[in-house]
């Protein structure tokens, strides 16, 4: 079983939205963009315990919509779900509410589309809110029909929600306590018997201890007692001791699990730290969602593991499942699938949207997506990309921000949700801005560049096609790169300091006393380029002052809105 399509109307931040996965779907996107809101939004359908509870009203779209007439409500609230590849057994106990849906569209085929169509289910979530009572109400309905859907029916076609429990507990309903007894039921009703009894006689063998028996009566023999009517030939007799209430329940809600991962020796969960609960928590919840053809539907997957085991309980996640939903912030977790499965939510101008890229099989599209992982992922989350064209222009602006922060307090431009990205590992990539730009704008960034201009008069057609792509491109001065940005126009005395510090710590062999001042500014460029990327420590060895005043304009043009033209030309102070 697998969800086909999901529509959202006027549900929590979504106005209306559809969203037809590939096999399986992990979400990510900018803050605020629904992330969660999917994942809920899918819960509503999936979870048959969604409408036990009072419906909340946050997930009512804001502002209210008007009436649809003077006496009726606003449109209603909906969550919608097409099901396709339903089990056999599942397909001949729900054969009345099944139609026949386009598999291209997720919606129920038309005539002409009959012969392509594939049996499946649709369910819809609404909510009904009338503001003037304040009151509201709640259902899921068969938009075929328009029947309201039983429990027992959405049973059948319910999700493996992953919700953050304990680990390895057994106490009742818990996921641990519910796969133990998937097991073998009968043995685990016949051990907890088993320690109900070993329980009752432990304490009624405490309660006869000499030291709590003397202890007993003396409290019976201070007035307890004849307040208490308890005139007994032995009164204390008639005290003994449980667990809480007195059933084994309660027992089992004080247990813990211990681990023994090194020469501490066993020592219960809470004592080994976030990481490893939540790595035996995600493992735990790979266990239940091993049914063949489970949805597993789970939010904010990998906050607590480390990024390794991040990645890897995905990757096992995805195998053992018929499909997942997972919502994360984590780039690790997005590793563990294509990235025809990434759905990017966005937000702009007040409205949640998402992206997703198609399958294809053109050559040119494959080798740009291979630049999604190890140069979009970390950036997924923003909702500006700024390509820069290698490492040391990365690292340069990154150490001029960091230390303006850092010494006056003005933000970078990652405050403005702006995240600074290096085209290519190496010194320079301008032949692969454009592909990057196009892969991000795909995946619904805004995207800003930054162009070294080295070459005067080399890079008309690149910045032609640049400007297609990007909202905003950023062009340095005739004859000027990353090198050159961070030395013109900072004092010589802080220049010459800062140099003659990175020559003695980094060995350079450079006598910088020799050097004249019509020279320095040079000869520090040219060390810059050909020490493999002392970048960073020569930004940190300057003194205090004014930073490089090209990398403070660069920064800001970046931190500022887009200009209504695309180009910007840096020029020399």
């Amino acid at each position: 079983m697998r969800v086909l399509r999901v529509r959202l109307q006027h549900f929590r931040g979504f106005a209306d939205m559809a969203v037809l996965p590939a096999e399986h779907a992990v979400v990510m996107g900018e803050p605020r963009a629904g992330r969660t809101d999917l994942i809920v939004g899918l819960r509503r359908v999936l979870d048959p315990r969604s409408t036990v509870a009072k419906p909340n009203l946050l997930d009512v779209h804001r502002p209210l919509l008007p009436p649809d007439d003077e006496d009726g409500p606003g449109m209603l609230t909906e969550v919608e779900v097409t099901l396709v590849d339903l089990d056999t057994a599942v397909e001949q106990d729900l054969e009345d509410r099944l139609e026949l849906i386009d598999p291209q569209t997720g919606l129920p085929a038309d005539k002409d589309g009959s012969d392509a169509a594939v049996m499946g289910l649709q369910l819809c979530y609404r909510l009904r809110y009338d503001p003037e009572t304040e009151t509201c109400e709640h259902w899921v309905e068969y938009p075929k029909s328009g029947v309201r859907a039983p429990r027992a029916e959405r049973e059948l076609v319910s999700a493996i929600v992953l919700d953050r429990n304990e680990p390895l507990r057994l106490r009742a309903a818990g996921v641990f306590r519910q796969l133990v007894a998937s097991v073998d039921e009968a043995d685990l009703l016949a051990t907890l018997a088993t320690l109900n009894a070993d329980m009752a006689a432990a304490t009624e063998k405490l309660a006869v201890s000499s030291g709590v028996r003397k202890t007993i009566e003396e409290v019976l023999e201070a007035g307890a007692g004849r307040l208490l009517e308890m005139t007994g030939a032995d009164p204390a007799d008639d005290i003994g001791f449980v667990a809480e209430d007195g059933s084994i329940s309660a027992i089992l809600r004080t247990l813990q699990p211990t681990l023994t991962l090194d020469d501490a020796g066993a020592l219960p969960l809470t004592a080994h730290g976030s990481t490893t609960t939540g790595v035996l928590a995600a493992a735990e919840a790979i266990v239940s969602a091993a049914s063949p053809g489970a949805i597993v539907v789970g939010d904010d997957f990998g906050d607590d593991l480390d990024a390794a085991s991040a990645e890897y309980l995905a990757v096992r996640l995805r195998r053992n499942s018929g499909q997942v939903w997972l919502s994360t912030r984590r780039p690790e977790v997005v590793r563990a699938f294509p990235p025809e499965e990434v759905i990017r939510l966005t937000r702009s101008h007040g409205h949640c949207r998402h992206r997703q890229l198609p399958a294809t099989t053109d050559r040119k599209a494959r080798a740009a997506r291979r630049q999604l992982q190890p140069l979009l992922l970390p950036a997924m989350t923003a909702r500006t990309v700024a390509l820069l064209e290698g490492s040391h222009d990365l690292e340069g602006y990154t150490a001029v921000a960091d230390r303006r922060l850092r010494r006056s307090d003005i933000a970078p431009p990652a405050a403005y949700g702006v995240r600074m990205v290096a085209a290519v590992s190496g010194d320079g990539g301008k032949d692969q801005l454009p592909k990057l730009a196009r892969l991000a704008g795909e995946l619904g960034f805004h995207v800003r560049v930054v162009l070294d201009n080295d070459k005067p008069g080399s890079d008309a057609a690149l910045v032609t096609e640049l400007e297609g792509l990007a909202e905003q491109v950023v062009r340095l001065p005739e004859r000027t790169a990353i090198e050159r940005v961070l030395v013109h126009g900072v004092e010589l005395p802080r220049l010459r300091t800062a140099f003659t510090r990175v020559v003695t710590e980094h060995t350079l062999g450079i006598d910088v006393s020799a050097i004249s001042d019509a020279d320095l500014e040079a000869e520090i460029i040219d060390a810059l380029k050909k020490k493999s990327g002392l970048h960073q420590p020569f930004i940190e060895a300057l003194p205090k002052g004014r930073m490089p005043p090209l990398a403070i304009e660069v920064l800001d043009a970046l931190s500022r809105p887009p200009t209504p033209t695309a180009l910007v030309e840096v020029d020399l102070p």
